[in-house]
């Protein structure tokens, strides 16, 4: 049953092809230039193609946003086309698909004689229809016969031209090889078939190609994703296949093309056929993936409890499905502090998911290929991928898209949008929860998300619904989209050089460049001076001195408690293996992890017996990894120290954009109520994004007569970081400017303020000393100009790290 939407289109064909016909009937040659010139509906039409035969021909497009049945308005397009222009139930049809899984999944619709595509041609052809792909044998007698719909891929119809036209075989649409005069006499009629080179005595035949032979036939065509054939080149291998009209299909159709129909995204939704609104899940904390795969797999069974209870009422089948977006898939790619398919897989089974609901879909593994996601034999429930499923894939059943890498590199994310948003069997359930799709992404900002999601509904064309687009938090309630803010214009204009913060710099020969942790720290690292073999001699001693036991409490049914000393089995093997994996992530070298645990393994297993070892080895691997830790910082400060020592390096301030850092020209805040605060180096700041310690520090920093604006820096691209000898960047909490008696820029105030339960330890101390080596380059802090301005950049910095409690006092005294 065609949707009220998908008869509209069918009626703007039959009219199309009704007005071709009727000034056909006119004996006019040049009949189509005659319809378009004379119709007010036509006459705009911007193309005027010609085939290779040198004929004009009608080439024009449906727009149909994803989702709206393009295949089955590709059929009734079949069916008016032999009704009214073609007038006869036989014929050749070129159908051309854009991607294998939609050209498999049309050719096995087709060929079902039970499907409801399959009927409608049957009944355009008097049950006489035959569906082949190329390579297949087709003849004279199949055309006369029967309404043929050849099959091709997009790469056979323009990338593989040179093969479509090689001598194939089709020798029943050409005269027979020694009639070189029949040759000519068809060659006079369709002068651009292709023929062979030899032109002795007259004697050139034509190839008994697949590409001659459809230029003989002059079929219509069908082209889906038409928008990727509107190349100049892919037009004119289009034109010279010598068609008697094209229809092509686009959700996103190509400036210049003749649109005879049009349908937009709210004609979808009228009809139930997309899910609609969809809720985009902001993390609860930024960059934890796992916690965002925890609140998928929560989605994806709180949707499967209501789809199952549908089935129960309604006996209406749906398997909610989770697509998971990845860094990385291929083989060798694991590692490297990238989230790889793999980690994905290993935590859904760890958390309770069956390994045989899970499947991935690269370009090297294809886990769901052999299987029909929609069918009740199908236990997939996610589907981890990385770009595989960008394009040519669909699945009604997908609800939930889980994007794990950043959103602001998510250009695949956009287009990844649209596989979750097709209405399983085009009709809504009356089930809010399934009538809608769900975006959860674990890193980046939510305009950033946003932006993607919209780009999204572009591409799939449904741009004109991108209304119906939520963001919600954690709680479920909405969350209103972001808003740009700008640095104030009298900031700009009086105190510029207060916005240049300094960064550490590496001189190499005339280049210089930002330090970096892996190129100027890691390779300074020496394993061979950690000295194992001594520190063995003291770990030695402790080895299988602690009892496995431990206290279980037992409740009974009236809540009496009863404690008992159990014993504990935390014994694994023990070997050379076991401590490489162990000590891999600490030394990030597999092949220096394996010769420490290769000569550890060795020491040990002269000592003490294997049992033991087996019995402690989590014992062991654990003083093993913080002995190497300490080592590793000891020596990644040496490596730092030496690089100021020796010159190599100098903190700095620089106008160059490629190794000197400035604030952000605009900040993101997400509530549009303004805040009372009145220093802010941005036009607003959004007060709810303070947290109860940052919200203090903000009141405080108002209440100075000497500052001359204030931000607090956030965690991410574009935000202040301060490299240290350590792998992690420090990203202080707040950016002050305080000014003199005179009222010019005096210093810039760098704070990074702590949690009284966080003083003291060792990260906390690592920050403090990184500060305290910044604070001890005071009049040395260079300054690096590269544009030609007379602006002198600030070098006056103080940064410090302030307690808890201890902000209202450290900070009267510095502003």
């Amino acid at each position: 049953m065609l949707k009220d939407y998908q008869k509209c289109v069918v009626k703007d064909i039959e009219d199309f092809f009704g007005v071709l016909d009727e000034h056909r009937k006119t004996g006019v040659p040049d009949y189509v230039s005659h319809a378009f010139t004379s119709s007010p509906k036509y006459r705009q039409y911007p193309e005027r193609p010609l085939t290779g035969a040198g004929k004009i021909y009608p080439r024009v497009c449906i727009k149909m946003p994803t989702g709206g049945g393009k295949t089955l308005v590709a059929v009734e397009t079949i069916r008016a086309y032999q009704n009214l222009l073609a007038k006869k139930k036989t014929g050749l049809v070129v159908w051309i698909a854009h991607r294998e899984s939609i050209y498999r999944q049309t050719i096995e619709n087709l060929q079902t004689k039970s499907h409801p595509y399959r009927q409608f041609l049957d009944q355009a052809s008097g049950n006489r229809t035959l569906i082949l792909e190329k390579g297949q044998t087709l003849r004279r007698q199949d055309v006369e016969e029967n309404l043929v719909v050849l099959m091709l891929m997009i790469q056979s119809a323009t990338r593989d031209t040179n093969k479509m036209f090689e001598d194939s075989g089709y020798t029943d649409f050409f005269p027979p090889e020694n009639r070189y005069d029949l040759h000519a006499e068809m060659l006079k009629v369709i002068p651009n078939l292709d023929t062979t080179s030899d032109t002795l005595f007259d004697q050139m035949q034509i190839k008994t190609s697949l590409g001659n032979t459809i230029r003989t036939l002059e079929p219509l065509i069908i082209v889906d994703e038409f928008h990727t054939m509107f190349t100049d080149n892919a037009r004119a291998t289009l034109d010279g296949l010598n068609p008697s009209v094209i229809v092509g299909l686009s959700a996103t159709p190509k400036r210049g093309m003749n649109i005879v129909s049009s349908i937009t995204g709210r004609d979808l939704k009228a009809e139930d056929m997309i899910k609609l609104d969809l809720h985009i899940i902001p993390p609860s904390h930024d960059g934890d993936w796992r916690a965002m795969l925890a609140g998928i797999k929560a989605k994806r069974e709180e949707l499967e409890k209501k789809a199952h209870k549908l089935e129960l009422n309604e006996g209406v089948y749906i398997r909610p499905i989770a697509l998971i977006q990845v860094e990385r898939t291929g083989r060798d790619q694991r590692g490297h502090g990238f989230v790889h398919s793999e980690d994905v897989r290993e935590l859904l089974i760890a958390s309770g998911v069956a390994a045989h609901q899970i499947a991935v879909k690269s370009s090297t593994l294809d886990e769901i290929k052999a299987q029909k996601l929609v069918s009740k034999e199908s236990e997939v429930r996610y589907i981890i991928t990385k770009e595989a499923l960008k394009e040519g894939w669909d699945c009604s059943f997908a609800y939930i898209l889980g994007v794990i890498p950043n959103a602001r590199n998510g250009s695949s994310m956009t287009q990844l949008v649209g596989r979750i948003l097709r209405q399983p069997y085009a009709k809504k359930t009356g089930v809010p929860e399934l009538d809608e799709s769900y975006v959860f992404f674990a890193s980046g900002h939510v305009q950033e998300v946003l932006d993607h999601v919209k780009n999204g509904f572009e591409d799939e064309g449904l741009g004109d619904v991108a209304a119906g687009i939520e963001v919600r938090d954690a709680s479920g309630q909405v969350v209103k989209a972001p808003r740009a803010v700008r640095i104030k214009k009298k900031i700009l204009q009086k105190y510029p050089e207060s916005l240049y913060l300094p960064v550490w710099l590496v001189k190499n020969g005339k280049q210089t460049r930002r330090f970096s942790y892996d190129a100027d720290i890691k390779p300074s690292i020496d394993w061979d001076a950690a000295e194992i073999e001594t520190w063995l001699k003291g770990l030695l001693p402790t080895i299988g001195k602690s009892k496995k036991t431990q206290l279980e409490m037992i409740v009974g049914l009236e809540g009496q408690k009863q404690a008992r000393e159990t014993t504990v089995n935390e014994s694994v093997r023990f070997d050379t293996l076991y401590l490489t994996r162990r000590l891999s992530e600490t030394v990030e070298n597999a092949f220096v992890a394996y010769d420490i645990a290769k000569q550890v393994f060795a020491i040990l297993t002269k000592k003490t017996e294997q049992d033991v070892l087996d019995s402690d080895a989590g014992y062991i691997a654990r003083e093993l990894e913080k002995h190497l830790r300490a080592h590793q910082k000891t020596q990644e400060e040496s490596a730092f120290a030496a690089l100021l020592k020796n010159g190599k390096m100098e903190l700095a301030v620089s106008d160059d954009p490629a190794i000197g850092y400035t604030m952000p020209d605009t900040d993101m805040i997400e509530s549009s109520l303004g805040s009372s605060y009145s220093l802010t180096l941005y036009e607003d700041v959004d007060p709810s994004s303070l947290n109860t310690l940052e919200s203090g520090v903000a009141r405080y920093i108002e209440q100075s007569h000497n500052v001359l604006w204030w931000t607090r820096n956030k965690v991410g691209h574009g935000w202040y970081a301060i490299q240290g000898w350590q792998r992690g960047k420090i990203r202080p909490d707040f950016i002050i400017a305080r000014k003199n008696e005179r009222n010019e820029l005096e210093f810039v105030y760098v704070v990074e303020s702590k949690g009284e339960q966080l003083m003291g330890n060792a990260d906390t101390e690592y920050k403090d000393a990184v500060f305290n080596r910044i604070n001890g380059m005071k009049g040395k802090i260079a300054q690096v100009r590269t544009r030609l301005t007379t602006m002198k950049l600030n070098d006056r910095f103080d940064f410090e790290l302030i307690p808890q409690g201890e902000e209202e006092r450290r900070l009267r005294a510095k502003l």
